[in-house]
């Protein structure tokens, strides 16, 4: 339940209960959220660089609050960027089209994987297998890099791809 942490703001230890920093710094985090939830109601809309800068407090900081939800909760609209391609959101950490890209990543991914691990291995009744597990290592990691190769690399029609040069955008 209760565990020993060090804060990320004072990197003072404290015990963890609740939250991510210690209740010094808890209490500060407050003032300056308070400060902008009062400079967002006044200007609804705003991107999270301009809040940081009119109420002088880390950005990083208002995105930690902005991704928890702390303003949805407030019905206060405020912008903050998507953490892969940098797109401006209103909620969560990535936007639907990072999230939709890697979502299709996993499945397929998930895909080759069901359908290259269909090695089965008698077993007795005890529970034991009858012989050892000795899978051609060299030939099932040649497999592994040529499937995730193709998957990277395969474009269909009805699948739009978002990654140019290794990045994801």
């Amino acid at each position: 339940m209760f565990e020993v942490k060090t804060c990320p703001d004072c990197k003072k230890m404290f015990l963890r209960y609740s939250g991510r920093v210690c209740p010094q710094c808890h209490s500060i985090r407050q003032q300056q959220l308070n400060s902008a939830i009062g400079l967002v109601k006044a200007r609804p809309g705003m991107h999270l660089k301009e809040i940081s800068r009119l109420c002088d407090v880390a950005e990083r900081t208002l995105q930690d609050f902005a991704e928890e939800g702390t303003f949805r909760r407030l019905n206060l609209s405020v912008r903050y960027p998507c953490r892969l391609c940098g797109t401006h959101i209103n909620n969560g950490s990535i936007c639907s089209g990072c999230h939709e890209e890697l979502a299709r990543h996993i499945i397929d991914l998930r895909s080759k994987m069901v359908d290259e691990s269909r090695v089965l291995r008698p077993v007795r009744v005890s529970g034991q297998y009858d012989e050892t597990f000795s899978p051609a290592a060299s030939m099932d990691s040649v497999k592994k890099a040529e499937a995730l190769n193709a998957i990277l690399s395969r474009r269909d029609k009805n699948r739009r791809s978002l990654r140019s040069g290794g990045i994801i955008r």
